[in-house]
């Protein structure tokens, strides 16, 4: 089910790659060798690589080629930096010097971290419809939305180390949007949220563009606190998202006090912020990394990608039961556990 990658691939995409074939393959790893392999078929060479079977690790390095080592060694970076911002969050273990990945789950207790990881690179693979016969998988494309809210939210528990609401439409509690508007806001503990849809506001409103609110309280429990609206996109559009352009509507429509005037846009995506950037040598690439998240940031906020919904899960989830408990959605992160094991087992059994 696991569709093939491409010489043109960029190395964010050969990267993932190596990680889902890891997380789903028999052996739990990947290589370098298993990339070459398929270029190769893709190419008609009649000649495969020599890899050993324990390590994935190609035994005759000489028989590559100057432009394809080095597309290797750029995706096994990619690797690496993931790893180094992850730390024990990172579901792999990377080993450039051999070029194999595998894959290294915490097996005596569930990791939060490694969940969230796992769950974003899922969606991308599903998203980017990087899986043949993805019908097959249409129940679990089905939940995507209402999950990455979960970890939207974790994500943003973490990073603000205050209260989170899920907003999103769909929402959990299955509430209306003035019912779930004033709930969030009493909880926000400022602002007056109006107690209808008034004639001539938009009648069909599901959640005004808003998916997530958080807030981090000073002890005297009053306004002029941090305060973030943001919105959750896992779909290849996020691009053609902002709630920038959503909150001046969101404050001016619903409320008759606004809860503040300035706020932290966010926006929460599983794939990879710079996932799109073109190759280039050596440090330039490092370079070219931050101003593209840069550029973005001008224009949606505060991004929160893969690898930093992984880390802030992580830290979200080892706070007291007490800061927890005031985030949204914390106990539906091993219902997402299970999502993944399951489609894990269902891309493995048809690749194996």
């Amino acid at each position: 089910m696991l569709l093939s990658p491409t010489t043109s691939d960029r190395r964010s995409a050969l990267a993932d790659w190596l990680e889902v074939n890891a997380i789903t393959s028999a052996r739990k790893m990947s290589s370098a060798g298993d990339l070459a392999n398929i270029f190769d078929i893709a190419e008609d060479s009649t000649a495969r690589l020599t890899t050993d079977e324990a390590t994935g690790e190609i035994l005759d390095q000489a028989i590559l080629d100057e432009p394809r080592t080095a597309q290797f060694e750029a995706t096994f970076s990619e690797l690496e930096f993931r790893k180094k911002c992850l730390g024990d969050s990172y579901p792999f273990q990377v080993n450039s010097d051999r070029m194999t990945l595998r894959a290294d789950f915490r097996q005596e207790s569930l990791h939060y971290g490694q969940v969230g990881y796992a769950f974003c690179l899922l969606v991308t693979t599903l998203r980017e419809r990087k899986i043949s016969n993805i019908a097959q998988l249409e129940s679990y494309v089905q939940q995507l939305p209402l999950y990455f809210q979960v970890c939207a939210c974790l994500a943003a528990g973490g990073y603000f180390g205050g209260a989170v609401s899920s907003f999103g439409f769909p929402r959990a509690e299955g509430d209306a949007f003035i019912p779930a508007l004033n709930r969030a806001y009493s909880r926000f503990g400022y602002g007056s949220a109006k107690a209808s849809i008034e004639p001539g506001l938009p009648a069909q409103t599901k959640d005004g563009g808003i998916d997530v609110i958080a807030w981090l309280d000073h002890p005297d429990q009053l306004p002029s606190k941090l305060y973030s609206v943001g919105q959750t996109a896992s779909g290849k559009d996020w691009k053609g998202k902002s709630v920038t352009q959503d909150v001046a509507p969101f404050h001016g429509n619903w409320f008759t006090e606004s809860p503040a005037t300035y706020f932290v846009p966010a926006l929460y995506i599983p794939f990879l912020a710079y996932a799109e950037l073109d190759e280039y040598d050596g440090a330039t690439y490092s370079q070219a990394r931050a101003r593209m998240v840069a550029s973005h940031e001008r224009r949606f906020g505060l991004i929160f990608d893969r690898l930093r919904i992984a880390h802030h899960i992580d830290v979200c989830m080892r706070q007291d039961e007490g800061k927890r408990s005031r985030v949204d959605g914390v106990a539906d992160i091993h219902a997402i556990a299970e999502w993944v094991n399951e489609v894990v087992g269902h891309i493995g059994g048809a690749t194996r």
